[in-house]
């Protein structure tokens, strides 16, 4: 039996393998967006917290004592000028009107008879049918007489005032934002009520620096927002109080609000206080600049590298700083991604556009 052996040529397969490049590979330069470094008029201005206060608020006292019949009022609720805040018993007053009715009633009558008496006899003083006498003692009767109706006149207007005082009403419009009674309570003379506070007069308290105080006026106007109603909106200084504080060194300023119906007392908001006149300043973004302990760090783009500058900057004007040194106007400084850059760097860039781009440096009109 013969064996046939049959040779299979071997075939090599090459692989190709395409090389991957990993962290050897130079990343590509990273996007940043810049703003250019601009000079322009413009105005400092501070920022000074504030508090919105109510110009009229007060606890109502009662004038007398007595037992509390009504509170018609609860927390909350507004009440219009001359509203009965709380009604006291007067019952033993009332009788004592009745009473002191009663008096000039009387007194009335006696007068009038007085006077009748009089007119009688002054028809009579020429004839032998009345003495000098009779007519002086008539003339002092109705004299006597007039006077005691008068003064039961006048007490029962103390009457009338003492009732009045039975019912404690409001001096304003406002509302009522403490109520410190309740029915059937006893009432001691002078003690509150309620406290009363009038939501459409208000103003704004801010404690000021002594040195920016100094140059301010009454009329001074300066922006303030309102952040719960999400607003802007001038306000105009109404005093500067002559006291400062020892410890801050801040004065008492107050400022009055023009629109106050969409403001609330106790609300905090933020004053800008214009400094001086306009004056041509080297102004920068505050984005660009990164504060490095005592240091102000901006990054500028020169081409396409980066370059780092320590700059000395001034006062702040809204969005942005017054640069003193360090920066010249129309270098490009790095806004956004600045924190990811070093210098020597190469970066691609973008400039940046929308409302930051424009510079609102006007401070306060």
């Amino acid at each position: 039996m013969r064996l046939t052996l049959y040779i299979l040529p071997i075939i090599t397969i090459s692989l190709l393998i395409t090389p991957v490049y990993g962290a050897g590979t130079p990343p590509s330069a990273p996007l940043v967006v810049v703003a250019e470094v601009l000079e322009q008029p413009a105005r400092a201005n501070r920022a000074i917290p504030g508090t919105v206060i109510p110009l009229l608020e007060a606890t109502i006292a009662s004038q007398i004592s007595g037992f509390v019949l009504k509170t018609p009022f609860q927390i909350g609720d507004k009440v219009k000028k001359g509203a009965t805040l709380v009604e006291i018993e007067n019952i033993d007053v009332l009788r004592e009107k009745q009473l002191q009715l009663t008096v000039i009633a009387e007194a009335r009558a006696h007068l009038t008879h007085a006077r009748n008496n009089l007119a009688r006899d002054k028809k009579l003083q020429n004839t032998p049918a009345i003495s000098l006498q009779r007519l002086e003692d008539s003339v002092a009767q109705e004299a006597v007489r007039s006077a005691i109706l008068e003064q039961a006149k006048t007490k029962l207007k103390q009457i009338d005032d003492m009732l009045v005082r039975h019912n404690i009403i409001a001096p304003f419009a406002g509302v009522i934002t403490k109520k410190l009674i309740q029915q059937g309570e006893w009432l001691k003379e002078g003690q509150g009520v309620v406290t009363l506070l009038d939501p459409a007069q208000l103003e704004v308290k801010a404690l000021i620096p002594t040195s920016i105080a100094s140059t301010l006026r009454v009329g001074a106007v300066a922006k303030c927002y309102f952040p719960k109603q999400g607003r802007e909106e001038t306000i105009t200084l109404r005093t500067i109080l002559p006291r400062q504080n020892p410890v801050s060194r801040n004065q008492p300023s107050y400022w009055k609000i023009n629109r106050p119906s969409k403001t609330i007392a106790g609300e905090e908001v933020a004053l800008t206080i214009p400094l001086g006149a306009n004056a041509t300043m080297l102004l920068v973004l505050k984005d660009a600049v990164i504060r490095n302990g005592n240091k102000n760090l901006v990054f500028i783009v020169d081409g396409n590298t980066i370059r780092m500058a320590d700059v000395q900057l001034g006062p702040s004007i809204n969005t942005y700083f017054q640069v003193k040194k360090g920066l010249k106007v129309g270098e490009k400084v790095v806004v956004r991604g600045n924190e990811r850059v070093r210098p020597g760097q190469k970066v691609r860039t973008i400039k940046l556009t929308g409302s930051s781009s424009t510079a609102k440096t006007d401070g306060v009109k």
